[in-house]
């Protein structure tokens, strides 16, 4: 009887089921221990296949062949229905760890969207369940399948623009033209993508407008990206000049300006090019590297400003039309609108000169115009002339180790650049440059010698005007230096410097 019990296939069955699943445990919770150790993204399907497709692959052969129930009993279906859901589960785990969890950087496998994986998952669970039913149930699909097929087209001609806009969405999720914070144009329109979808994009533009466009659109349109592949961008503009001005002076011009520009990069350094010659005048292009393509309004506006500017200052003139030509014969002392000698009669130090030396200094002189923004004198620059403001404010800062450390204002018939008068070597110890438009009279250092020799009161008040300045600058810096406790050198040398008393009495005086 023994030995026929030991020769039934319940009987060997069980023996296996009882081995085979405590061996397999084992196994497997040894691996899921290594696994969790070092966090490895088979840990998940390692669990999944212990704890679920184990227990339910052991029920299904427990019911099977030993309790020997037929294969199309309901329980026998139900075990397997969910032995295989465990499957599917597990596989779904195995599936994404291979192919998208452990993709390397910059790889296909990397760059493809969560939507495109979802739908993925879901043709399995489709497929799985498909296979469950005609496998497990027994079940004939031909019928369920034309009935989606058909349903399908039906569902597909409704849903064209949706679909379209889908499928777009997934190709550009899957190429990744531009991410979230770039700069595109699209059309005539540019802004910062802020939104991506599977339906649309949106993007913010300068005015704060926010432009939604369909994934299908953006699929037709040509997208210029400013942000790849890297922010750095060339920008072009074109200026026109007149005939008679030298060409190579209008390039440096054009240079200069960029250059003074902290919107306009220094590397690739700015270009000045000749593009055509017109019956009325030359065409030049200027080319500026930039790296903040949403200011490029605001980069332009203030370049073209400051152009203008600088090529007034430097005496090159603008095209008019060809059917028009206007002579204008003004006078020196009233050049942009600007009354020279009365504007210095009322400036510092230039106020105590006679009316001969005034009118001398006045025929000498030269109006120069500037813009917001502009460096008249930099720090440490040697000033070629003295200024007197005739409209307009200008600012003065100190700076040390990069920090402004103090700061002045300089209003109408205030003059600048007064060192230079003393000593030709003296340089300028703060920066100045303008808020807002200012006008000022450039006054050579030879016309201000001769105005010096004739009365000695002018250079007493150049200096005083110097040293009162210097002063408040010198309190601010040494307020910077104790806070910072980095000692450094007196802006003016010992011998110039007066007590606080004797400041205040010049000032009030």
């Amino acid at each position: 009887m023994m030995s026929g019990i030991l020769q039934t296939d319940w009987f060997v069955w069980g023996i296996g089921l009882i081995l085979g699943f405590q061996i397999l445990v084992v196994v497997l919770g040894e691996l899921l221990y290594r696994a969790d150790r070092r966090t490895l993204p088979m840990a998940p399907i390692l669990r999944a296949a212990r704890n679920t497709v184990l227990p339910l692959l052991v029920a299904y052969v427990f019911v099977l062949r030993i309790l020997e129930m037929p294969e199309d009993a309901a329980v026998v279906r139900i075990i397997a229905t969910a032995f295989w859901i465990s499957m599917l589960y597990t596989g779904l785990l195995l599936f994404n760890a291979l192919v998208f969890q452990q993709a390397p950087e910059g790889t296909w496998r990397h760059r493809t969207p969560s939507l495109f994986q979802d739908l993925i998952r879901i043709l399995l669970v489709v497929i799985g369940a498909s296979i469950v039913l005609a496998v497990v149930w027994e079940q004939n699909l031909g019928g369920l399948i034309a009935a989606l097929g058909v349903g399908s087209i039906v569902l597909g001609l409704a849903l064209q623009e949706t679909l379209g806009n889908l499928m777009a969405g997934i190709a550009l999720l899957f190429e990744r033209p531009f991410v979230l914070g770039d700069w595109i144009e699209v059309g005539e329109s540019q802004g910062e993508v802020v939104e991506i979808n599977w339906r649309s994009v949106h993007v913010r533009t300068r005015e704060r407008n926010l432009l939604v466009f369909p994934n299908a659109v953006l699929g037709r349109e040509t997208i210029i990206n400013y942000a790849r592949p890297t922010a750095l961008q060339t920008m072009r503009l074109s200026f026109a000049f007149s005939l008679e001005d030298p060409p190579n002076r209008v390039k440096r011009v054009l240079r200069e300006v960029a250059e003074a520009m902290d919107n306009v990069l220094d590397d690739p350094p700015p270009r000045a090019m000749v593009r055509e010659v017109l019956d009325d005048r030359i065409r030049y292009e200027a080319f500026l590297a930039i790296d903040q393509p949403r200011r490029i309004p605001q980069i332009v506006d203030q370049y073209t400003a400051r152009v203008w500017y600088a090529a007034r200052r430097a005496g090159i003139r603008l095209p008019l039309p060809a059917a028009y030509e206007i002579k204008v014969d003004a006078p020196v002392s009233t050049l942009a609108g600007v009354d020279i000698a009365a504007c210095l009669s009322k400036a510092q130090g230039f106020q105590m000169l006679e009316s001969e030396h005034l009118a001398r200094v006045s025929a000498e002189a030269e109006v120069q115009m500037y813009t917001d923004g502009e460096t008249v004198i930099a720090q440490d620059e040697v000033p070629d002339a003295v200024y007197v403001v005739a409209s307009g404010t200008l600012h003065l800062t100190l700076s040390l180790q990069g920090e402004v450390v103090a700061e002045l204002f300089l209003g109408e018939s205030e003059a600048i650049g007064v060192s230079s008068s003393m000593s030709r070597e003296q340089a300028s110890h703060t920066r100045m440059f303008c808020d807002g438009d200012v006008t000022l009279i450039r006054i050579p250092h030879d016309a201000v010698d001769i105005c010096v020799q004739a009365n000695a009161r002018l250079a007493h008040e150049f200096a005083r005007v110097y040293e009162v300045r210097a002063e408040a600058l010198n309190r601010a810096r040494d307020e910077f230096e104790q806070e910072d406790a980095k000692p450094d050198d007196q802006l003016l040398p010992v011998s110039m410097r007066r007590p606080q008393e004797e400041v205040d009495e010049v000032s009030e005086s």
